[in-house]
C-alpha cells in the first residue's frame, strides 16, 4: 500500500512517547489521579519506579511503566505500545493494591491528560462526531474551534449514557496549527473528554465519567485505552489544509485495519451480507425463508434471526419489532418450545447446506422482572430500574461477578455450538446506566461496579471469540451505542442506528457511511429497496437485507433478478472499503443536494467512486476531482451505468476531474478504476 506515513511523524510519536514515559521522568505523565486528596504530579516523584523489558509484538512494541507508593502499597502500572509503521502510541494504566489493607481514595482517574503546544495565535479547532441516538444526524461530523480570547476555550465531551457512542463517538482530532493529534478512547462505558485552550497549548484530559474509590487488598482496576496519532500538514501553511486532515484520517484507518480491527487466521473478519428476519416466529417460516434464499440464488452470506426467538410466552406471530413481548422475555434464554421445538439444530442445518453462515441475536446483559435470570440468579444482578419502553422492571447482569460472567460465557457458547452460528449479535438496551451503576457503588466505591463490568464484557468477548474461532461479534448496543476502541478490536457493527429501523431512507444509509467513514472502516449499513439508488446507498463491507421476510411474510412481489444484479455489484465492490475514504463534497443533511466519496486501495492500483443526485437536486451535473492518485500513472475508469470505459493520467483525474451526469431524481453513478500503465 502507496506509503502516506511521513518519517517526520513517526519520529514525533517516539519522542512523544520518550518524553512522556520514559525514565527517569521529565515531563507530565499522561496518567493523572488524586491519591488520598493529593495530585499524582506531586506524589509520583516520590514513588519507587521501574521499567519493565521492551519486547515486539505484531509490528509494535510494548513497554511497562511500575510506579509503587511505598508507603500504601498502591501499585500503577502502565502498558505503553509503540508502532513501528505509524505515529501512534498507545496506553492503558492499571491500579492494584499490592498491600493487606485498604488503599486511599484513588479519584479523578484520567488516562489521558497532556498539554499538546500550540501558540496562542494559531488557529486550533476539534473535529469530533455525534453518537447514535437514532436521529437522522447521526454521526455528523462536527468542528468546534478553540480560541485564545479572554484566557481560552473549552470543549467538553462525554457518553452520559453509561454508552459510549450515544452522544458522541469517542474519537477526535485536534488540529493544533499546522499539525494534529487524532485520538480514540476504549471504554464502553461513560467517558468524558475535554479539550481546554491555554495560552501555551492545549490541555486534553479523558477517562471515566467518575472515580472515587478505594482498593482492596489485592484488588486491581483498569482505566480506559487510549490512542494518540501525530500527524503534520505542510511546514509553511498556518493551518492544515482538507487534504492533510483527510489523510489523517486514512492514518486512523489504516492503523484499525492494520493492528486492531478482528481477525480470523491471520485475516481481517469480513462483516457478512445478511438477511434479516424477526426471531418470533416458528421454525417451519425460517426453513421456509432460507429455502426461498436457497432457490432464487440471493447472494446473501448469512441467515440472521433477530429478536423475540427465546423465552417462555406463547409466541405471538403478529407481533414485530414495534412490539414489546421481546423485551419482556429477555433474561430467559431458551429457545421458546412453540416457535423451536427440536432448538436451532434443523435451522442450523438448513443454513449450512444453504452455504450460508448463521446469525443470532442475544442480549445477555439485561434481564426483565420475571425472567428465569431474575428468578434463578437474583445475586447476579444490578437493579432494577423502570423500563423505558413497556410496564415493567428492568435489572443489568453485573459481568463483574465472575461466575455470572462464566455462566453467560456458557450459555452463550451452548447456543453457538447447538445452531452452528457463525455471527454472534449482542444488543444492550432499555437500560438507565449510569443509575445502575450508582446502585451498585458505596460512596467509597464510586466506578468500581462499572469497571467490573466492562472488564467482564471485554473477558467474555476474548472468551467467546478464543472458544469459537472465526466467530464474528456484532456489536449493536440499541444501534451504533457502543462503538469505540475496545468494541472495534472484537466486533464489528453491523446494526449502525435504529434510525435504520422505520422508515427505511437511503439519504440516511448516506449520511451513516460519510460521518462513520474516517473513524471506524467495518460497518454495515440496511437496504431495504430492491433500488440502484437504495442498494448503493447502502454499499459497504457487509450489508443488511430482509428480502426473505419482506418476498413471505410482506407477500411483496420482488425482482429477484434485479435483486441478484444488485447484490452482485455490492460484492464486487465490497473490497475497496478496506482502502482509504475520501469525501468528495461536503458533507450534508440536505435533500437538495449531491453526495460523493472515493474509496481508494494504492495496494491495488484500484478505486470507486459513487455519487448521489439526492431527490429534491435541481442540478445533473457534477464535474469529479480524484484524490490521492499518481499523477504520472495512466488509469482505465469505467463508468457501472454507461458500461464505457475510458484512459485518464492521474494528473487529468486530480485536477482537471470528469463530468458525471445523473437524469433521475433521486439518481445515482457508479465508477471504478484501475492503473494500467
Amino acid at each position: 500500500m502507496a506509503d502516506i506515513v511521513k518519517k517526520s511523524e513517526i519520529a514525533a510519536a517516539h519522542d512523544w512517547r520518550r518524553e512522556r514515559f520514559g525514565l527517569p521522568l521529565t515531563g507530565h505523565f499522561p496518567v493523572s489521579f488524586r491519591y488520598g486528596g493529593q495530585p499524582s504530579a506531586s506524589l509520583l516523584p516520590g514513588w519507587s519506579v521501574h521499567s519493565e523489558e521492551t519486547r515486539p509484538v505484531d509490528g509494535a512494541h510494548l513497554e511497562t511503566l511500575v510506579f509503587v507508593d511505598p508507603s500504601t502499597t498502591l501499585e500503577c502500572r502502565c502498558v505503553v505500545k509503540t508502532f513501528a509503521d505509524f505515529p501512534a502510541v498507545e496506553w492503558v494504566a492499571w491500579f492494584k493494591n499490592i498491600g493487606t489493607a485498604d488503599t486511599d481514595i484513588l479519584a479523578e482517574i484520567a488516562p489521558l491528560d497532556v498539554l499538546l503546544a500550540v501558540d496562542a495565535a494559531s488557529p486550533c479547532q476539534v473535529h469530533h462526531a455525534r453518537g447514535g441516538l437514532s436521529q437522522h444526524d447521526d454521526f455528523a461530523p462536527l468542528t468546534t474551534p478553540l480560541t485564545f480570547r479572554q484566557g481560552g476555550s473549552r470543549l467538553d465531551l462525554s457518553a452520559r449514557t453509561g454508552k459510549s457512542s450515544t452522544l458522541h463517538l469517542p474519537f477526535f482530532n485536534l488540529q493544533l496549527g499546522n499539525s494534529g493529534v487524532l485520538g480514540a478512547i476504549g471504554w464502553s462505558a461513560g467517558w468524558t473528554a475535554a479539550f481546554e485552550r491555554r495560552r501555551d497549548g492545549v490541555r486534553v484530559r479523558a477517562g471515566m465519567e467518575r472515580t472515587h474509590l478505594k482498593l482492596h487488598a489485592g484488588e486491581e482496576i483498569r482505566t480506559p485505552r487510549i490512542l494518540l496519532l501525530f500527524w503534520d500538514g505542510a511546514a509553511d501553511a498556518p493551518l492544515p489544509d482538507w487534504t492533510d486532515r483527510i489523510r489523517s484520517h486514512n492514518l486512523f484507518r489504516r492503523l484499525l485495519l492494520a493492528h486492531y480491527v478482528p481477525r480470523s487466521q491471520k485475516q481481517i473478519v469480513q462483516p457478512p451480507f445478511g438477511d434479516g428476519v424477526w426471531g418470533a416466529q416458528p421454525e417451519a417460516k425460517h426453513l421456509e425463508k432460507i429455502r426461498w434464499l436457497s432457490e432464487n440464488q440471493i447472494p446473501t452470506e448469512c441467515y440472521w434471526i433477530d429478536a423475540g426467538w427465546y423465552g417462555e410466552r406463547p409466541i405471538v406471530e403478529a407481533a414485530d419489532s414495534l412490539g414489546s413481548g421481546w423485551m419482556r422475555e429477555v433474561g430467559s434464554w431458551v429457545a421458546n418450545r412453540q416457535g423451536y421445538p427440536h432448538g436451532f439444530g434443523p435451522i442450523g442445518d438448513a443454513v449450512r447446506t444453504a452455504g450460508l453462515g448463521f446469525l443470532l441475536w442475544v442480549e445477555p446483559e439485561r434481564a426483565f422482572e420475571g425472567s428465569r435470570m431474575v428468578r434463578e440468579h437474583p445475586e447476579w444482578l444490578i437493579g432494577p430500574v423502570p423500563s423505558g419502553h413497556t410496564n415493567g422492571l428492568n435489572y443489568m447482569v453485573n459481568l463483574g461477578i465472575p461466575a455470572a460472567r462464566r455462566h453467560i460465557t456458557e450459555l452463550l457458547s451452548n447456543l453457538i455450538d447447538a445452531g452452528g452460528i457463525t455471527c454472534y449479535r449482542q444488543d444492550f438496551n432499555d437500560l438507565r446506566v449510569p443509575e445502575l451503576f450508582a446502585m451498585a457503588d458505596a460512596p467509597d466505591r464510586i466506578g468500581m461496579s462499572e469497571i467490573g463490568h466492562v472488564t467482564g464484557l471485554y473477558a467474555f468477548w476474548d472468551d467467546l471469540l478464543a472458544r469459537h474461532p472465526g466467530l464474528v461479534i456484532d456489536n449493536c448496543a440499541g444501534g451504533g451505542q457502543r462503538i469505540d476502541l475496545e468494541t472495534i478490536m472484537r466486533s464489528v457493527v453491523l446494526w449502525r442506528s435504529d434510525r435504520q429501523c422505520w422508515p427505511f431512507d437511503p439519504m440516511v444509509m448516506q449520511t451513516q457511511t460519510q460521518g462513520l467513514a474516517p473513524w471506524v472502516p467495518l460497518t454495515a449499513a440496511v437496504c431495504d429497496e430492491p433500488t440502484v439508488y437504495a442498494m448503493r446507498s447502502a454499499l459497504g463491507p457487509g450489508m443488511v437485507t430482509h428480502w426473505s421476510l419482506q418476498a413471505l411474510d410482506g407477500h411483496s412481489d420482488l425482482p429477484v433478478a434485479t435483486i441478484r444484479q444488485l447484490m452482485a455489484e455490492a460484492h464486487a465492490l465490497r473490497k475497496y472499503f478496506y482502502g482509504d475514504f475520501y469525501p468528495l463534497l461536503t458533507y450534508s443533511l440536505a435533500c437538495d443536494v449531491w453526495a460523493a466519496w472515493q474509496y481508494d486501495r494504492p495496494d491495488l492500483g484500484e478505486g470507486m467512486v459513487v455519487a448521489f443526485r439526492r431527490h429534491e437536486s435541481p442540478f445533473p451535473r457534477w464535474e469529479a476531482k480524484l484524490q490521492a492518485l499518481e499523477p504520472d500513472a495512466v488509469y482505465e475508469l469505467y463508468s457501472w451505468d454507461q458500461r464505457h470505459a475510458r484512459r485518464m493520467s492521474g494528473r487529468a483525474l486530480w485536477t482537471d476531474g470528469f463530468p458525471v451526469a445523473i437524469d433521475d431524481k433521486p439518481g445515482t453513478a457508479l465508477f471504478t478504476y484501475k492503473r494500467v500503465a
